[in-house]
């Protein structure tokens, strides 16, 4: 108990009233919500235990778990989603800390490779680049921008396009490494960047570095990372998909047809190795034809048609064209081991032949039942994937180690007020668990919109009903909105629907990077924004340029997506219920995400609508209800009219709210509203 007291009094010491932040910033407010997540922080690190803290917008959440993580006085790594929320809480969050509490912290932020400019690429490219050519001068800027920077992050060119031919050209990925043999080796952004991490007491990174270290580590590789001893792991929710990524293998045409390219700079002219190299070219375009050319991602090992789940070798499906392909790396490496390529390329070529070997024998022997072996096509380009089903018993290992704390935050952790969703998915066995209270108050400042007579979704009349529903929502919020899609196709139809009848400046995902439709839409009155998937979460617009959040339909995901069939097929021959474990959480949390778009501060207000009857209707509606935020709920377009009118102006009822909040303590108790 004396730990949770000491605990208590260094929190309020800076997050209380008269505390730190308190005399420090003259609009401070103290939020009793972060006060009582930081004292959960700290509580969990000194006993050093797993907790999972769900914190919506507005609780200051980074603060609430940087200021204990920090009093703890261990090593802390803090992992991120993106790379955007990485940098903000480098170059805002720990400078103020550092600034009012921790004058002598030292912080190193880590990212990819590909994030960090090489300066022994970038000096032979303007080596073997035509003086006065568009890539020369590309190339000189960044070597003038390298001399004076210390990190050689990307980050800092701000007006880089993330496309940028010459950064691809110039970056500092794995495959292109010498390592200890380059003349740049000690003045190396990424040696530098080692060099402060082992120093650090803070270290930032995103979850893809974060898994990627993991992943080495359990291969014995050794890991990117040094030793710390509080891990910190921001926007959990997307934890999941991103260990499977980097817990599998992948490898793609477009990596075998760069290494050709490579090979081929490399040697001589005149060399024999390009005999081999012309036959791996030659494999690499049967195997592409080997596979049905239909573009999309496919299973290889579970078939949901076949109502079993059986194994297939690869070779079944490929031909003669794996194996082919399998001996010409295996010729090459051994040519070039013992042949002419300039020599410090040869190293880094043979990692390369390597890796794709190793990974491409695994992928060709389909033989582990809880993996998923699984290709995505697009025109002529091929990415054959060997990821695992279940990470769950891996992040037990390599996470979840006994003794090290570990804290996982998001404001969409929940489904039905209970974490044992996003527990089970990770293999969280013991944890602290908190639910701060949200900081703002949606039972004033939001109504959410849920028809009780839309079609099915699947029904020929749902378009129709949906874009007559679009638009009268538009009318209301005069434009003002985000329009969110589960499909590409719904997304583009309603998208041209718009530009051709409705007068509303419309932006649409994919016609311009997403940091740019964000910026048209907040400077662009009236303005509408068309978008699915990656628009659903870490997308903040405060204010009145988002008045409404409409959701044409409920976000589960699509079963015939590998992962998701093997997943649901794995709990099916567990006995369990995979769509009430995984299908309808998974939606949930994805839902919850998109609406949370709306009310970014205390003064914002607005409307939620969700274009599907099934809430209604179905049995798993309530649970959706259950765990969405607490605010009135209508079923008609007229009682939508009203109500939004009255939170807009301000003048919305007691009775009204507060029914909101009754309804937000039944969903505590598991209750379902009728």
């Amino acid at each position: 108990m004396k730990r949770q007291d000491d605990s208590g009094f260094q929190v309020d010491q800076v997050f209380g009233p008269a505390g730190l932040l308190d005399r420090a910033l003259p609009d401070y407010e103290v939020r009793p919500a972060q006060i009582e997540m930081a004292r959960a922080v700290y509580r969990a690190i000194v006993e050093r235990r797993v907790l999972c803290v769900e914190a919506g917008t507005g609780t200051g959440k980074t603060l609430a778990y940087l200021v204990p993580s920090l009093l703890s006085k261990k090593r802390v790594l803090v992992s991120t989603a993106t790379l955007t929320l990485q940098d903000q809480i480098v170059r805002k969050d720990l400078p103020f800390l550092q600034r009012l509490l921790f004058p002598h912290l030292k912080v190193c932020s880590m990212k990819g490779r590909q994030n960090y400019l090489c300066l022994h690429r970038l000096e032979r490219l303007r080596q073997s680049t035509l003086p006065g050519t568009e890539a020369a001068r590309c190339f000189d800027s960044l070597a003038v921008w390298a001399v004076k920077s210390d990190s050689g992050d990307r980050a800092e060119l701000g007006d880089l396009a993330d496309d940028d031919p010459a950064w691809s050209a110039a970056d500092a990925r794995s495959e292109s490494c010498i390592g200890q043999k380059c003349p740049h080796f000690n003045d190396c952004f990424i040696t530098r960047m080692r060099r402060r991490a082992m120093e650090a007491d803070v270290i930032v990174v995103n979850h893809a570095l974060y898994f990627s270290h993991l992943a080495l580590e359990r291969d014995e590789i050794g890991g990117i990372l040094p030793e710390y001893g509080v891990a910190v792991l921001d926007e959990a929710h997307e934890l999941e998909e991103t260990a499977a990524e980097h817990f599998g293998q992948r490898v793609s045409t477009y990596q075998l047809e760069d290494l050709i390219r490579a090979i081929r700079r490399s040697v001589p002219a005149d060399s024999p190795i390009l005999r081999w190299v012309g036959r791996l070219e030659v494999s690499v375009e049967a195997l592409v034809r080997a596979f049905p050319a239909e573009d999309g991602r496919f299973s290889l090992n579970y078939y949901e048609t076949s109502g079993c789940e059986r194994p297939t070798d690869l070779r079944d499906t490929t031909g003669d064209a794996a194996s082919e392909v399998l001996r010409n790396l295996g010729m090459l490496f051994q040519e070039l081991e013992g042949g002419d390529a300039a020599g410090d390329e040869t190293e880094a070529l043979l990692r390369r032949l390597d890796r794709y070997f190793a990974t491409l024998e695994a992928l060709f022997q389909t033989d582990r039942p809880e993996w998923i072996y699984w290709f995505e096509r697009s025109g002529r380009h091929l990415v054959l994937h060997l990821t695992p089903v279940d990470v769950a018993p891996i992040l037990r290992e390599k996470m979840f180690v006994p003794g090290r704390p570990v804290i996982l935050t998001s404001a969409t952790l929940t489904v039905g007020g209970g974490f044992s969703y996003i527990r089970s998915r990770l293999g969280i066995d013991e944890a602290d668990e908190l639910v701060v209270p949200p900081e703002f108050d949606y039972s004033r400042q939001a109504v959410l919109y849920v028809p009780r007579d839309m079609p099915e979704p699947r029904d020929a009349s749902y378009r129709p009903r949906l874009w007559e529903e679009i638009r009268r929502l538009l009318t209301l919020s005069d434009g003002h909105a985000f329009l969110l899609f589960t499909s590409l196709q719904q997304m583009k139809w309603i998208f041209e629907r718009l530009r051709e009848e409705e007068s509303y400046p419309v932006f649409c995902q994919g016609t311009a990077p997403k940091h740019q439709l964000l910026a048209d839409f907040r400077n662009t009155p009236r303005a509408v924004l068309c978008a699915t998937a990656s628009f659903w979460q870490g997308v903040d617009v405060k204010g009145d340029a988002l008045r409404a959040v409409v959701v044409d339909k409920l976000p589960f995901q699509v079963p015939s997506e590998p992962l998701v069939m093997a997943r649901t097929q794995r709990l099916r021959r567990m006995g369990r219920d995979a769509f009430l474990e995984y299908t309808v959480p998974s939606a949930v949390i994805l839902l919850r995400q998109g609406l949370g778009r709306l009310i970014r501060s205390k003064t914002d207000t607005g409307f939620l609508a969700v274009l599907d009857g099934r809430l209604w209707r179905r049995s798993y509606g309530g649970l959706f209800l259950q765990s969405l935020p607490s605010c009135p709920v209508v079923d008609t377009i007229q009682e939508l009219e009203n109500l939004y009118l009255e939170i807009a102006s301000g003048r919305l009822g007691d009775e009204i709210a507060g029914k909101a909040k009754i309804r937000n303590g039944r969903k505590l108790r598991g209750e379902i509203d009728e």
